[in-house]
């Protein structure tokens, strides 16, 4: 292979250089991406808060022109695989492999028909093809037609023809960071490394870079292009994010995870305040799983530990959302937490307050924990022994069940009835179930739990509703077959109906019974 330096053309002469890039080289990059790479050799060069006034592009009669001002470069940087003047720079660039223009000069002639043409400083470079032969065969290369010795020019210029594509343009054009990007709105913080805006109300063109399976009006900038999407409205850039994919694809979630969470980890108290706001449908959410790199849980604690260095902000944000409850995971293997965490979500549904449970990290802004706040509000359902009346009436419930199930009770002990003492408890009944290997069935159903007590409000036993409080009972009797939402207890549910309905004589007699409990002194359990 020659030196390139020594094929440098003679003042105003065209010469061929060889670039040895084979013409059927696999890679196949869209028009999308050559658009996108072609570009970012202008943006590159430009400064970012000088992109608009300094570069431009204009369509004229199929013939596509990409300008930028002020700016020139030997064509010698074009014809070395692996060679860019951005290599050994600061890292401000969107692209340093130093090959984009040769594989985006591949594609565009080889797969679209387009012609590139480069003239910059005193030379024209034009893309064409050329042979080479390898071991007795003839193989189509790419290669570079130059001119030098021309006219001086201050600035550089690329055309394309022809060229028709311009929503791709357009997609390409926005796919780079800069401030005045029509898909940025307000900046709510912005460093040399790194920034976060708001999105404007401009839409995305519809081939606009996005994470599958997570599109939305969110941009996440990975080294200064457009590389992933997600569901809030906010423009995120990681600026120093250096990939070490050259075909630079769009970004799984896990990745745009990863680049909001170094992201939020910069963040100033007030920017994280207003980051977290925007997440609020997030601040619940925890890991499905041991390894879950989609989780935002990492970003959410992030956020409000930014937040919580500042007392001024986390007092702002405390007046704005006062009632906020830490709920830690609870596995239903552990059932005393879990019963309490079940009777802690029945308090809240029944406080008249709209409480919103969030992750553990918010206790660092001093918010308390979900039990914390039912035990100060003495919310739980505390039990204890029946009284005498209670007792009596307790009686009647039993005769309703052995009278009901008494085929069920033939295998089985009815539980012990207790009251609940709190009468600012949610629930009107409730139950432990402890998983047994019991053997025992009723119409069909296996006994999957044993119950070590029933538990009714004492409400329920002091007052005439018979119905209340037998349908109550019945209820928790049912859990020794499943839980709430189980096919199981739906369908004792709907035998025991069918029990109670069969002796409805009966049920008038101990709706009497339960009625004289109050006045009928010799009323036997």
């Amino acid at each position: 292979m020659q030196d390139p330096a020594t094929l440098k053309p003679s003042s105003g002469e065209p010469r061929c250089i060889p670039l040895n890039l084979i013409f059927d080289y696999p890679v196949h990059w869209s028009r999308y991406k050559v658009l996108r790479d072609l570009i970012q050799n202008f943006y590159d060069s430009i400064p970012r808060h000088a992109w608009t006034e300094r570069f431009s592009h204009r369509i004229e009669h199929g013939r596509l022109t990409l300008v930028s001002k002020g700016v020139d470069f030997s064509y010698d940087w074009l014809v070395p695989i692996g060679a860019s003047t951005k290599r050994d720079g600061d890292g401000d660039y969107a692209g340093y492999f130093g090959e984009g223009f040769k594989i985006a000069a591949l594609c565009a002639l080889r797969d679209f028909g387009w012609t590139i043409e480069v003239r910059s400083r005193d030379w024209h470079l034009g893309v064409v093809t050329d042979t080479l032969d390898v071991d007795g065969r003839r193989l189509k290369t790419l290669a570079y037609k130059v001119r030098t010795g021309l006219r001086q020019a201050a600035d550089t210029e690329l055309t394309i023809t022809p060229f028709h594509d311009t929503d791709t343009l357009e997609t390409a054009l926005l796919s780079f960071f800069y401030p005045d990007n029509p898909l940025l709105g307000e900046v709510i913080w912005s460093s040399p490394t790194a920034a976060v805006y708001h999105r404007s109300r401009q839409p995305k063109p519809p081939d606009y870079p996005a994470t599958y399976d997570d599109r939305g009006p969110g941009i996440v900038f990975a080294g200064l292009q457009a590389l992933g999407s997600f569901a809030h409205p906010l423009v995120v850039c990681l600026h120093d994010h250096r990939g070490n994919d050259r075909e630079r694809n769009n970004l799984y979630r896990m990745d745009v995870v990863k680049m909001i969470g170094k992201v939020a980890a910069r963040l100033p108290p007030d920017a994280a305040d207003a980051v977290l706001r925007i997440f609020a449908g997030r601040w619940y959410e925890r890991p499905r799983k041991r390894y879950d790199f989609d989780s935002w849980y990492p970003i959410i604690d992030k956020l409000v530990h930014r937040l919580a260095t500042s007392p001024e902000q986390t007092e702002g944000f405390r007046h704005d959302n006062p009632h906020l409850l830490v709920a830690v995971q609870v596995k239903r293997s552990d059932l005393p937490r879990y019963n309490r965490r079940r009777q802690a979500l029945a308090w809240i549904r029944g406080s008249g307050r709209r409480y919103r449970l969030v992750q553990e990290a918010f206790r660092a802004l001093g918010y308390p924990d979900l039990e914390d706040a039912c035990a100060v509000a003495n919310g739980f359902t505390i039990t204890r022994d029946p009284d005498p009346g209670e007792t009596r009436r307790i009686a009647v419930l039993e005769s309703v069940a052995k009278t009901l199930f008494p085929d069920l009770l033939e295998q089985i002990e009815l539980p012990p009835c207790q009251v609940i003492a709190n009468p600012s408890a949610a629930w009107k009944g409730m139950t432990t179930c402890i998983r047994t290997d019991a053997t025992a069935r009723w119409r069909g159903l296996h006994v999957r739990y044993r119950l070590p007590y029933v538990a009714l409000k004492s409400t329920l036993l002091h007052q005439d509703d018979f119905g209340d409080a037998v349908s109550t009972y019945l209820h928790e009797l049912g859990h020794m077959f499943g839980g709430d939402s189980s096919a199981a207890f739906s369908h004792v549910l709907s035998e025991m109906l069918s029990a109670t309905v069969r002796h409805a004589v009966q049920i008038g007699d101990w709706q009497r019974d339960w009625a004289s409990v109050g006045q009928r002194a010799d009323l036997k359990p």
